[in-house]
């Protein structure tokens, strides 16, 4: 004979009822039924957890990845974003010979030669160049040094080359070593903080003219430097 059909659960359900009315212990089978539904539910309950902490996980990870991304982007921009910050420095202080608005470096030059200043002391002037990560281009100084006096100008070149197959438009900055001597280095014309074009393979020269304010020679934190390095820098401008 097959064994009887297990109870439904509308009457387990009122067995269990005039059970407990009755002070009698549950029958078995719905014993068995109130167990399977308790390791049921609390299986249900470790199941919703451990989906809610994969889904705080992948969330967290997300704005992990995000503030990453938003690092290196604010990395990348803050190099070429630092070029017009630091012309208005150079502007507002004079540094590296930018010249100030109080005086123009052709009004030096007059006042000088009206005053008949002359030095004799001898200067050598360095010339350096570098290329910011990701910029394709060659760029060197044509000669890498010039001899001048105080109160004497002088021209130097730097040669510029796109080797990448697309064009690349650049923007450089400069610095003048030692610090100290960067007041009395004076550009009259200079191609840093404007945009260089060149298209792929393209080569151009660029001029510097350059003047050294006589006032080097007179002043005494002078004593002893007898180089000047000259350094620039080329960033690549972002297409947007």
């Amino acid at each position: 004979m097959p064994p009887p059909p297990p109870p439904s659960l509308a009457r387990l359900h009122q067995r269990l009822s005039l059970s407990l009315l009755r002070g009698r212990s549950p029958p078995a089978a719905a014993d068995a039924f109130l167990h399977r539904g308790l390791a049921s539910s609390s299986s249900s309950a470790a199941a919703a957890a451990a989906v809610a902490a994969a889904a705080g996980r992948e969330k967290s990870s997300r704005r992990t990845l995000a503030y990453l991304l938003g690092v290196a982007a604010a990395m990348v921009g803050a190099s070429y974003a630092a070029v017009p910050l630091y012309r208005r420095f150079c502007q507002a202080t004079g540094y590296g010979g930018t010249v100030q608005r109080r005086e123009s470096v052709e009004e030096k030059i007059s006042r000088h030669a009206r005053d008949g200043t002359t030095t004799s002391r001898e200067i050598i002037v360095q010339f350096n160049a570098d290329v910011a990560d990701g910029m394709p281009w060659k760029f060197i100084p044509t000669q890498r040094e010039v001899k001048v006096k105080p109160g004497e100008s002088a021209l130097a070149f730097y040669t510029a080359e796109n080797r990448s197959s697309a064009p690349i438009t650049g923007v450089s900055t400069y610095n003048v070593a030692p610090m100290k001597a960067a007041i009395y280095f004076n550009k009259i014309q200079c191609f840093c903080f404007e945009e260089q074009t060149l298209l792929p393979g393209e080569q151009i020269d660029m001029p510097v003219f350059f003047y050294i304010d006589p006032e080097f020679e007179t002043d005494p934190k002078m004593e002893g430097v007898n180089n000047i390095v000259l350094s620039y820098t080329f960033f690549k401008v972002n297409d947007s």
